[in-house]
């Protein structure tokens, strides 16, 4: 086994224990158990226990952040574009959940981490909300979306995303039906056409 593979494997290991336990309750022991390593392979590659937790948690949001930014680069059409990008949030999070459970871990969390990990979890969240941002003033420069305060709207964007993954697991809804949910909402509310405004 290969160093590359042996680090991916302690890091699957990782996330899936993190996943199941707070960060007090995860044993190193435990980790390089699951992930069938000798306890000293850990320390290889990780000073300790907090190192290890957060590069779980960053390798995760990076690799969504770099398909976002993906995803907004291109103006043409934003409806399509903020279309796909919540189905890569959604999808991602269907198909990884122990991230989606870390990254709400890690949001709730008012102090704790060493400050660099601080530093870094409040970029990538930022470049998350920079990225559904510009799609949101992209469609607001071609007249497609009306957008008074995109910042505040990209965070409650972000935050239907968290709040229909949450709560939709019990009805059982596919990808395709969270992000029609979302994007419903988002973009046309829950008002029938018919209905007079008051």
């Amino acid at each position: 086994m290969g160093q590359t593979e042996r680090r991916e494997r302690v890091l699957a290991a990782a996330a899936q224990l993190f996943s199941e336990k707070r960060f007090d309750e995860v044993l190193m022991e435990e980790i390089a158990h699951q992930a069938q390593v000798g306890k000293g392979t850990l320390y290889t590659y990780f000073s300790d226990k907090e190192e290890l937790y957060f590069a779980v948690v960053f390798e995760g949001i990076s690799a969504l952040n770099e398909r976002l930014q993906g995803d907004a680069s291109d103006p043409a059409n934003p409806e399509q574009r903020l279309r796909q990008m919540i189905h890569g949030i959604v999808s991602f999070f269907s198909q990884n959940r122990f991230f989606f459970k870390l990254m709400n871990v890690e949001d709730s969390r008012s102090e704790g981490g060493r400050g660099d990990n601080r530093r870094r979890w409040q970029e990538e969240r930022r470049a998350q909300l920079d990225a559904i941002e510009t799609v949101l003033r992209n469609g607001h420069e071609l007249g497609v979306f009306s957008v008074e305060h995109p910042r505040v709207e990209a965070s409650v964007l972000r935050d239907m995303v968290r709040s229909v993954m949450v709560n939709s697991r019990e009805f059982n809804l596919s990808v395709d039906e969270k992000v029609d949910t979302i994007l419903r909402i988002f973009l046309t509310g829950v008002r029938c056409k018919s209905q007079p405004r008051h």
